[in-house]
């Protein structure tokens, strides 16, 4: 076992930081990049749908079992071939012709950035001293927010500046490129790990797990893309058995499962898996949609519509700091941050409809509060959902919700190009997308009443023990 590097020399963090940032901007860059896809290759809303879902969809199948791959087989060495598949897919995609092709490649892009982030996070404890870890985990999570809020403005700038003739296709370029350069360093820098972990999941309760998950979103996706054919029924049907399959395998393994049962008798931590399903699944597919109506009905250039909506990330950022420094309860911050982020989405859906490419600002300052918003929401879900779990339930508490974020991140993008296709049926451009937005609105606003009746109850609970 190679000795723990001190914080500032630790070998191979670089390459885990920038495999991070790379999985986390890949869908806000794909979310400028959509209007251009749509227009070169002549796709609907349903493939565009299908095509701006691969890769999220594939990361929440895969992202616990690349977990316990990784302490199988190695960290390294799964990290090293998630970044290949992620260099494979978006080369593939680079010179596709076809949504078929260009889908398939972001699936095995998919694949690649659920091996690369759970590696990032697991690797930490071996390359830094105890004492220095919490730095580390520091500047992990600073690097994903510095690329949540760099991913549009970077896409905006190489959609701008590439020829006529690479258009989107620059985007792929320059990731393969990174990925590539992020093998390259961590196959250098990282030490061989080669020693066989115990427990690490069984064969069928990981593929019961994935199978769940594919079978509850890939239907959202397939549906609206090829008319609803019955085979799409029949997937979402396919759910309940895996799901039972899920539960028995899950409940013979006990506190060795993929998802001990442990978990869901902690109340606090039921209840962030509750808020993540409402309120923070909201925003994602309401991102990838207004990217595509502002290129598309209002003309906005990638790099225009790219600093409009930066707005959105760099309020994320701002408001996980504020969220840190409020002095209330987690569940009384998570009230006021959904509240918050129900009445941006409001705000932004009066302003919609009326927008012009001359009057931006209005549209930016509703970006910005419902960042802002997010973030506080985000940052509060996550504190009720882990300060609830004993030590021995910590990592598996984080993997479901980093999970469940991607499940809920895939979903959403499936239901708002669902409602906006839809729409777009009846309704121009601008207010089609105000149509999408009453889903957000909905979902926050039972967040927001959710958190408001579980905070009551925390204070009548309260003032009844102290009485």
């Amino acid at each position: 076992m190679v000795a723990p590097a001190p914080l500032p020399v630790a070998r191979g963090f670089s390459a885990l930081l920038i495999g991070m940032a790379l999985s986390v901007a890949d869908v806000s860059m794909m979310a400028i990049a959509m209007p251009g896809i749509g227009s070169d290759l002549g796709l609907g809303t349903g493939m565009l749908a299908l095509i701006a879902g691969a890769y999220p969809l594939l990361v929440a199948m895969l992202l616990l079992p690349a977990g316990r791959a990784g302490d199988r087989f190695g960290r390294r060495r799964v990290f090293l071939v998630g970044g290949a598949l992620f260099v494979l897919g978006a080369l593939v995609a680079a010179v596709a012709t076809g949504p078929s092709v260009l889908a398939g490649a972001r699936m095995l892009q998919g694949i690649g950035g659920a091996a690369l982030a759970p590696q990032a996070l697991a690797l930490i404890p071996r390359l830094f001293a105890p004492a220095a870890q919490s730095g580390a985990f520091a500047r992990l999570a600073m690097t994903a927010s510095f690329a949540s809020v760099c991913g549009p403005l970077v896409a905006g700038m190489l959609l701008v500046a590439a020829p006529g003739w690479i258009g989107w296709r620059a985007i792929f370029l320059v990731e393969a490129g990174l990925a590539l350069a992020v093998m390259l360093l961590a196959a250098r820098q990282l030490d061989h790990d080669d020693q066989v972990a115990g427990g690490g999941g069984r064969p069928a309760e990981i593929a019961s797990f994935a199978a769940i998950i594919l079978c509850l979103v890939a239907p959202l996706y397939v549906g609206p893309a090829f008319g609803w054919p019955a085979p799409v029924f029949l997937m979402a049907a396919a759910a309940l058995p895996c799901a039972a399959l899920f539960a028995r395998l899950t409940a013979r393994a006990g506190p060795a499962a993929l998802i001990p049962p442990g978990l869901f008798q902690v109340p606090s931590f039921r209840r962030c898996l509750a808020f993540l399903f409402l309120a923070v699944s909201a925003p994602p597919g309401f991102f990838v949609v207004l990217s595509l109506v502002l290129q598309g009905e209002r003309g906005l250039s990638p790099l225009q519509t790219g600093l409009v909506t930066a707005g959105f990330p760099a309020g994320v950022v701002v408001g996980s700091w504020i969220a840190g420094r409020l002095p209330l309860h987690a569940m009384a911050r998570v009230a006021l941050g959904v509240g918050l982020l129900c009445a941006s989405f409001v705000l932004i859906r009066a302003i919609l409809p009326q927008l012009t490419a001359q009057s931006l600002w209005p549209l930016r300052l509703g970006m910005l509060a419902a960042g802002l918003s997010m973030g506080l929401t985000v940052t509060s879900v996550m504190q009720l959902g882990m300060s609830g779990l004993p030590k021995t339930l910590a990592g598996a508490g984080a993997g479901a919700i980093q999970t469940m974020q991607q499940v809920c991140m895939a979903a959403s993008i499936a239901l708002s190009f669902a409602v906006y296709g839809h729409a777009l049926a009846t309704r121009p451009g601008l207010e089609a997308g105000s149509m999408m937005l009453w889903l957000q609105i909905t979902s926050t606003g039972g967040a927001a009443l959710l958190a408001v009746v579980l905070l009551r109850g925390r204070l009548l609970y309260y003032r009844k023990d102290t009485a």
